[in-house]
């Protein structure tokens, strides 16, 4: 089936945001993976390799769109990772990641739904992964690892377009990982399904305290359980609290910021130990708790669970989506010394990192 071949700006979000995809044109690509040229001709032949394949035109109208994207954006930031090597080799460190970032705060900017959002971040920031899991150092996690916050179908399919809308001089090499990549999938039965596991405890087990064994079934000593909150601020989570949590502790760091006159602008260490002591004294206790902050990053938020799991405690994480948009309209609308500023909010959604289901027993997403 020959599909009609599509220009960029095809596409009303590339004509919104001209400037990016402009500055993809100025970007040239490594002389040996693409001799295609710049980053923005590429990206064209990537999406009209990706249309044309017939694993593509199998697909839902949604998988579709979410593959679409993904071409659209997933080398949006070598222009901002660009680094040339003395014998004139190209890299772009962290694109797919800076890209992921960038896709999600573009797609959340333009009302695009949660669900939509989330699976486009990750294909955009695994992209590369397809070709290269086969060789890492536990490929076998890595893929479950990708089954579970992404589809290594969608992958495998938007990766095959990668490759084919490239001229280089490893085509064959990569291909070869590529097809590997699908049938280690199709053997270990995470081929366009997440990895079942036997339990929440047995995941996150598998995560975060011995990765070698994902299929034993181990008995869960979780001895108490902790709600650890996720979200922007203005998002709704003193509300989620006083309809679902009213009945467990919390350790608020804004309640602990007032008690001790301790303004959000001001030097945070007394606030950070005052509030992990008396989350220590509670996990002491086998009490089941909320910790109530905005905990944007995977680093905060893997910081705190590491101090807990000693105690062995079942960790909740609920993440409190609500469309940037409307979360500077309801900060606006708030009582004054209630306000965060704008621009704070803008920093922290710019940094912003989507909790997942390996980072908890439990992952609850509320919007």
């Amino acid at each position: 089936m020959n599909v009609l071949q599509k220009s960029l700006t095809d596409y009303a979000v590339v004509r919104k945001y001209a400037e990016l995809f402009e500055r993809m044109q100025q970007t040239p690509q490594d002389p040996v993976h693409h001799q295609e040229g710049d980053v923005y001709t590429h990206t064209e032949m990537v999406l009209n390799a990706l249309l044309e394949l017939p694993e593509f035109q199998e697909l839902t109208a949604y998988e579709q769109r979410l593959l679409e994207y993904t071409a659209l954006f997933h080398d949006s930031c070598k222009p901002d990772t660009m680094e040339f090597w003395g014998d004139g080799r190209i890299s772009n460190p962290r694109h797919a990641l800076k890209g992921a970032n960038l896709v999600r705060q573009i797609l959340d900017k333009e009302n695009e739904p949660l669900d939509f959002i989330r699976r486009v971040h990750y294909l955009v920031r695994f992209h590369g992964y397809p070709f290269h899991v086969i060789n890492r150092r536990n490929p076998l996690r890595d893929a479950i690892y990708l089954s579970l916050l992404s589809d290594n179908k969608l992958l495998y399919i938007f990766a095959k377009a990668d490759l084919l809308g490239r001229i280089c001089n490893t085509h064959d090499e990569m291909l070869y990982n590529l097809e590997l990549f699908r049938e280690f999938s199709i053997e270990y039965n995470i081929f366009g399904k997440s990895k079942a596991f036997a339990s929440d405890y047995d995941r996150f087990h598998y995560f975060n305290v011995d990765e070698s064994y994902p299929d034993t079934q181990l008995y869960d000593d979780t001895a108490f359980d902790i709600y650890l909150l996720c979200g922007l601020p203005a998002a709704g989570k003193d509300t989620y609290l006083r309809t679902h949590l009213t009945d467990l502790p919390h350790v608020h760091l804004d309640a602990i910021r007032a008690e001790f006159d301790i303004d959000p602008t001001d030097n945070q260490g007394q606030v950070i130990q005052v509030s992990r002591e008396r989350s220590k004294e509670l996990c002491r206790k086998k009490q089941s708790f909320v910790w109530n902050a905005t905990n944007i990053t995977a680093q905060i938020r893997s910081t705190l669970v590491g101090m807990w799991l000693p105690y062995k405690p079942k960790i909740h994480i609920v993440y409190i989506h609500k469309n940037i948009n409307q979360t500077l309209r309801d900060n606006a609308a708030r009582e004054e010394t209630a306000q965060v500023p704008p621009h704070k909010i803008m920093q922290m959604f710019e940094r912003f990192e989507f909790p997942d289901m390996t980072e908890c027993h439990r992952l609850s997403i509320v919007e």
